[in-house]
C-alpha cells in the first residue's frame, strides 16, 4: 500500500508542479508504474482549474481576463512541461529535412514552427475559455485534463516505440502494462463521467458525453499521426499530444455546444 502511495505522488510530481510530501528516491521501476494514476491526477487538475475559474466568475473579472488567468495557472501547475513539448514538437515538423526532424526535439532551444505553434495552442485556450466563461461550461476544463492524459496512456501503451529523442520517457514507457493501464485509466474516466451526467448534469448530458468520446477519438488520429511521422514517441511528443487534445477537447466543446444549441432552439 505504501508503494502504490508513493508511485502516486512519483506521478503528481512528473505531471504537476505542486509540492508532495517527502518521498524515498523513485526507483526504475517505480517510474515505471505511475501511468496508472496520470486520469486521476488529470482530474484533480482539472478540479482546481475549473474551482480557479468558478472564483474569478464569483469576483465578477472580466471574460477576457479570466480566461487569459485560466491560461496562465494551467501552464503553472504543469510547469510550462508539456508546452515545452509542444514546440519542439512542431519545430520538428516543420524541418525540411526529414534526418533533422528528430534532432529539433533534442534540440532546446525554440525555434519559429514552435513558437508558432505555441502561440497558436495558448490562443485557441484563451479563446475556447473565454466562451466556456460566457457559457458557465465550467465542466469542460474539468474534463479536458484527464481526457487528454488518458490519450498520453494510450500512446504509451500500445504506441510505445520510442524514438532517438526519447531519453526522458523511456522508463515510464518500459513499464506500462497493457492493456491494464489503459483500462484502469479509461474506467476511472467512465466512473466519474457517469457520476457527472448522472448526478450532477442538469442539462447537455448526452451531449457532454458526445463530447468526450469524439474528442477522444480525434486525440488518437493525432497520437498516430505524430507515432508515424517522428517513428516513434518521445517526451516531447506526448507532451505535444496532452496540449493538442487539451485544445481540441475545448474547441470541440465550443462547436458542439453551438450546434446543440441551434438543434434546441430548432
Amino acid at each position: 500500500m505504501r508503494k502504490l502511495i508513493h508511485r502516486f505522488f512519483y506521478a503528481w510530481l512528473f505531471l504537476t508542479r505542486l509540492p508532495a510530501p517527502p518521498l524515498p528516491k523513485a526507483t526504475k521501476e517505480d517510474w515505471g508504474r505511475i501511468i496508472p494514476y496520470f486520469v486521476i491526477i488529470g482530474f484533480i487538475l482539472g478540479f482546481l482549474l475549473t474551482l480557479f475559474a468558478m472564483l474569478l466568475n464569483v469576483i465578477n473579472l472580466p471574460v477576457l481576463m479570466s480566461s487569459l488567468l485560466v491560461v496562465l495557472m494551467w501552464v503553472l501547475l504543469t510547469g510550462g512541461l508539456h508546452m515545452d513539448g509542444l514546440m519542439d514538437t512542431f519545430d520538428g515538423i516543420g524541418c525540411t529535412d526529414p534526418k533533422r526532424k528528430i534532432e529539433a526535439l533534442k534540440d532546446s532551444r525554440i525555434g519559429a514552427f514552435g513558437a508558432m505553434g505555441g502561440v497558436f495552442v495558448l490562443l485557441f485556450k484563451l479563446t475556447a475559455l473565454t466562451t466556456v466563461f460566457l457559457n458557465g461550461l465550467y465542466f469542460v476544463i474539468l474534463f479536458s485534463v484527464p481526457v487528454a492524459r488518458l490519450t498520453a496512456v494510450y500512446s504509451l501503451c500500445f504506441l510505445n516505440k520510442r524514438n532517438d529523442a526519447s531519453r526522458g520517457s523511456s522508463f515510464i514507457a518500459e513499464g506500462a502494462k497493457k492493456p491494464f493501464d489503459f483500462l484502469f485509466n479509461l474506467s476511472v474516466l467512465v466512473v466519474v463521467s457517469f457520476v457527472y451526467l448522472f448526478f450532477v448534469a442538469s442539462i447537455f448530458k448526452w451531449w457532454t458525453l458526445l463530447l468526450i468520446v469524439l474528442s477522444f477519438l480525434i486525440s488518437l488520429l493525432f497520437a498516430h499521426a505524430l507515432s508515424k511521422y517522428f517513428e516513434g514517441h518521445s517526451g516531447d511528443t506526448y507532451g505535444a499530444l496532452i496540449e493538442l487534445s487539451e485544445v481540441i477537447f475545448l474547441m470541440l466543446a465550443i462547436i458542439l455546444r453551438s450546434c446543440f444549441t441551434e438543434q434546441l432552439g430548432s
